[in-house]
């Protein structure tokens, strides 16, 4: 028998099990955690319409879009924001495990 087929009763207790973790380790987070300071130590010309220019004219649009792709990604995992992180892939990684586990067939295993 695989790891992948299991009573209907196990993979439902297994996924609340997953989303009561998660969810609790997230209103943790969201409690706890303080927003980060404005770029404390961060350079205060990456932000100017010069700097934005010449990385254009070095790498083209693209290295502007990935510095702010980049930027952005880099927020998800800070402050408040990681709370929301947290329950989102909570989320996804629960429902991940019920489509790749399977319902053990009738009069399997009983």
């Amino acid at each position: 028998m695989s790891w992948r087929i299991m009573k209907r009763r196990t993979r439902i207790d297994i996924v609340r099990g997953m989303v009561m973790v998660g969810l609790a380790a997230a209103i943790t987070v969201y409690f706890t955690a303080v927003n980060p300071a404005d770029d404390p130590l961060g350079n205060p010309l990456e932000n100017s319409k010069i700097y934005q220019r010449e990385m254009e004219m070095v790498g083209g649009t693209a290295n502007v879009v990935a510095s702010q792709i980049t930027g952005w990604v880099k927020g998800l995992w800070q402050g408040r924001t990681l709370a929301f992180t947290l329950a989102i892939l909570t989320l996804v990684i629960a429902l991940g495990f019920m489509f790749i586990t399977e319902d053990q067939p009738p009069g399997q295993g009983e």
